[in-house]
């Protein structure tokens, strides 16, 4: 009992143990994905802003690349216009020197003829000659100057076209850095949703674990009960053996002092019947205690196939058989002297109302009687009715 109770005892600390060890991890598992969801979060939500800065960023840059669009084909058009004016200038820069080749070309026979019918004119030609030559240094001029401003045009032109290349590389870059970013943002969210999950999981096996310690406390406190009913029930069943044994005791005590009490009676009975031989011998009594070393006696009178009267004591006599001994052929009876039990008595020995044997007392004690069984039906047994 007591090696079960100790088992029992150790297999609740165990389980208890286990199941403490369980929610202990769970608990830290819990704590663990908790934060990592928050790391995540943030994570996310610092993202985001970087991605809305890029964002921002790229809008700005796409404003950028429409204004220097805009300005690119402001200045294509004026480039055009400034190559119109530059055709036309070297157009009407032709016309004069093909016309100045031409008069240079002129035979020289009609030189005179023609100095002398110009002559009164030559002032004339002289200024025309002279605006001509000063048209052409004013388109040569200009010439120039639209040169220079096409120069310039076109060092602006590759200025913004470098700057065109250099925006849309960044504008490249910041589409990289939001596709990167949209990849980072999905794979976050794909995390979140995950660590979700697993967080989930992770509550319901803690409410699962919750309700395993539950129940095994639960058990425990049952198994804690019995085990304190199985003590208790230890207790009582020690306290009965522990009567039992002093019971025990106290009956061997009783049977001791009965096959004391036998011996003394069977060397009476012995010692009675060497008397009764020797008065069958016709010695006298004297004589045959003499001869025996036993003490002289009363004289006792035998009644040979006679049988003594059954005394009835049912009206006022009742008891259970406590032992029985076959070999001496007596039982103990719980009849004693304070029971007024005599010398002597016959007693009825009865069985579920049905009588099984006659004895007759032959010892007497304060509160047993050891009787002789006289007549037998059934085997006496211990705890059959004695009246």
């Amino acid at each position: 009992m007591e090696q079960k109770t100790k088992f029992i005892l150790i297999g609740l600390i165990i389980v208890s143990v286990f199941f403490l060890v369980l929610y202990m991890g769970a608990l830290s598992t819990n704590q663990k994905l908790t934060k990592d969801l928050d790391t995540a979060k943030k994570q996310v939500e610092a993202m985001q802003g970087e991605l809305d800065s890029a964002k921002s960023r790229a809008s700005a840059a796409e404003g950028r690349v429409s204004t220097l669009r805009q300005q690119l084909e402001g200045i294509g058009r004026e480039r055009d216009e400034l190559q119109r004016k530059y055709e036309l200038v070297n157009q009407a820069r032709d016309e004069l020197l093909k016309k100045l080749k031409e008069r240079q070309a002129q035979p020289a026979a009609t030189q005179p003829a023609a100095t002398s019918l110009v002559t009164p004119s030559r002032d004339a030609n002289e200024a025309y000659w002279a605006a001509v030559l000063k048209a052409k240094t004013d388109l040569e001029f200009q010439l120039d100057k639209v040169r220079e401003e096409l120069k310039s045009l076109q060092i602006n032109n590759e200025q913004l076209q470098r700057d065109r290349s250099s925006m849309e590389l960044d504008l490249s870059t910041l589409k990289t850095e939001k596709e990167d970013l949209d990849r980072q943002l999905n794979y976050n969210k794909k995390l979140m949703d995950s660590i979700s999950q697993e967080l989930v999981r992770e509550r319901n096996d803690k409410m699962q674990i919750q309700i395993d310690l539950k129940q095994a406390r639960t058990e425990n406190t049952l198994l804690l009960r019995q085990l304190k009913g199985l003590n208790n029930r230890k207790i009582t069943l020690e306290k009965k053996l522990q009567d039992l044994q002093d019971k025990k005791d106290s009956v061997e005590r009783r049977l001791t002092d009965i096959e004391t009490m036998l011996l003394e009676r069977a060397s009476q009975v012995g010692s009675l019947k060497e008397q009764l031989d020797a008065i069958r011998r016709g010695e006298a009594p004297a004589e045959a205690a003499a001869k025996s070393g036993s003490v002289e006696l009363p004289p006792i009178v035998v009644y040979p196939q006679q049988e003594p009267p059954v005394i009835d004591v049912t009206s006022r006599l009742s008891g259970k058989v406590l032992a029985v001994n076959r070999d001496n052929n007596f039982v103990i009876v719980d009849l004693g002297e304070e029971a007024g039990a005599k010398m002597g008595d016959r007693f009825q020995i009865y069985r579920d109302g049905q009588a099984v044997a006659m004895v007759e007392v032959i010892q007497l004690r304060k509160n047993i009687s050891a009787c002789d069984i006289k007549k037998e039906m059934t085997p006496v047994a211990i705890g059959d009715t004695v009246r």
